[in-house]
């Protein structure tokens, strides 16, 4: 069985960021189905003509060796309007369009070359452009759009919108829905959006969780925990996140516990300046982007994630678990996994401001981080494995009529 699975011109890894892990577990777990993944990374720069070569960033394949049969770079051609009359009848009649210039003839009948000449069975799309480029190209054999969050939901998080903004993103919004409605099924990391999937009109959804190698842990032998922040200041989450625990919780967490240190991995490339300043604080220690997590990542130190909203999947979550680490969330970022339970394998929050007694509650109880950490490792070997995801999405594939 042929896939084309089409993926943004990014790195493809369980490590770099959030949305590669995705893209790594993914297509780790179709080749696992013995698919031959015929692999496009799709480089929306704008450019007049669309042109498919092997000139793949050697960087992005590093980690991906023997998930697939054939990898090229595949340059998509951004068509623009060609005046206000062509432009508003794209507004009102096709929505998709008029917000994508990469929906068109060109890189229409290059996929479909494609397609043909490989025999391609079936079309993995990953995230939301790759999604609408497979979904507006016609191209008459199904299409798997792995959804990783709504733009028109998080888009009004990030900052206030001008009246211009609001009606590109309206339009936007009027694209996102008709294609989770028209793709032949969707695959999310996330359990809340998935039944969100299917209340906007597609059956076809189903929720498979990020999966990872199972990891060898470290002994840690310090009484006192550290609090951990893992994840790139590029992602929305992370980064107002961060800045929302340090703005509320991490004064009045020093006052309390006055030897707390805090320990923040991850690029700070896209942190705010505010944000800059204050993670300028003798107690608190920036590493940057760290290949190994392990000596890092600690059991039964304590995890935090202080986003405080119900946006994509938290991808850090698995991650956590991975390594019996405490986790302390809020409810609402923790939604999208129905594996997390409050006071069994995690700590969940109703606010930052509960999250500052649970903090000093769990900095104070050893037993209680062992007991935490310990559950929130077992639930990562029975729920984040590859082994425990196959059947699920193999079922979930012959019931669309693709063959593994």
């Amino acid at each position: 069985m042929n896939v084309l699975f089409l993926v943004n011109n990014t790195k493809i890894s369980p490590n770099a960021n959030g949305g590669a892990s995705v893209y790594f577990s993914h297509l780790q777990l179709l080749a696992r189905l013995n698919y031959k993944n015929h692999v496009l990374f799709v480089d929306f720069k704008d450019k007049p003509e669309a042109k498919i070569s092997s000139e793949v960033n050697s960087e992005y394949i590093q980690e991906i060796q023997g998930f697939y049969t054939e990898i090229n770079h595949f340059q998509v051609a951004q068509v623009h309007p060609k005046g206000m009359f062509d432009r508003i009848k794209k507004a009102i009649f096709a929505p998709e369009k008029f917000e994508y210039f990469f929906v068109n003839s060109k890189n229409e009948q290059i996929l479909k070359e494609y397609i043909s000449k490989h025999k391609i069975n079936l079309v993995w799309a990953e995230w939301r452009w790759t999604a609408i480029l497979a979904n507006y190209s016609n191209l008459n054999i199904p299409i798997v759009y792995a959804h990783h969050d709504w733009e028109f939901k998080l888009r009004k998080l990030k900052s206030k919108l001008s009246l211009l903004q609001k009606f590109h993103l309206q339009q936007k919004k009027r694209v996102e829905l008709e294609l989770v409605k028209n793709v032949s099924g969707c695959v999310s990391a996330s359990y809340t959006e998935t039944q969100e999937i299917k209340d906007y009109g597609n059956p076809n959804a189903v929720y498979i969780p990020l999966t990872y190698r199972e990891v060898e842990l470290v002994e840690h032998t310090e009484e006192a925990p550290t609090i951990v922040h893992l994840g790139g200041m590029g992602t929305t989450a992370n980064r107002i996140g961060l800045e929302r625990f340090l703005e509320v919780c991490w004064n009045r967490l020093k006052a309390k516990i006055p030897n707390v240190k805090l320990k923040v991995i991850g690029n700070l490339k896209y942190a705010s300046e505010s944000l800059k300043k204050r993670l300028e604080d003798a107690q608190i220690q920036c590493l940057g982007f760290v290949e190994d997590l392990t000596p890092e990542l600690k059991p039964y130190d304590i995890h935090i994630i202080p986003w405080e909203y119900n946006t994509g999947t938290r991808t850090r979550i698995p991650l956590v678990f991975n390594y019996a680490q405490v986790l302390v969330c809020t409810k609402e970022a923790a939604s999208c996994y129905p594996e997390v339970i409050h006071d069994q394998n995690s700590i969940l929050s109703n606010d930052l401001q509960q999250m500052i007694k649970q903090l000093v509650d769990l900095y104070n109880n050893r037993e209680k981080r062992i007991f935490i950490g310990d559950n929130a490792r077992k639930t990562f070997i029975e729920n984040f494995t590859v082994n425990e995801q196959l059947e699920k999405l193999k079922g979930f594939l012959e019931a669309l009529n693709v063959k593994c």
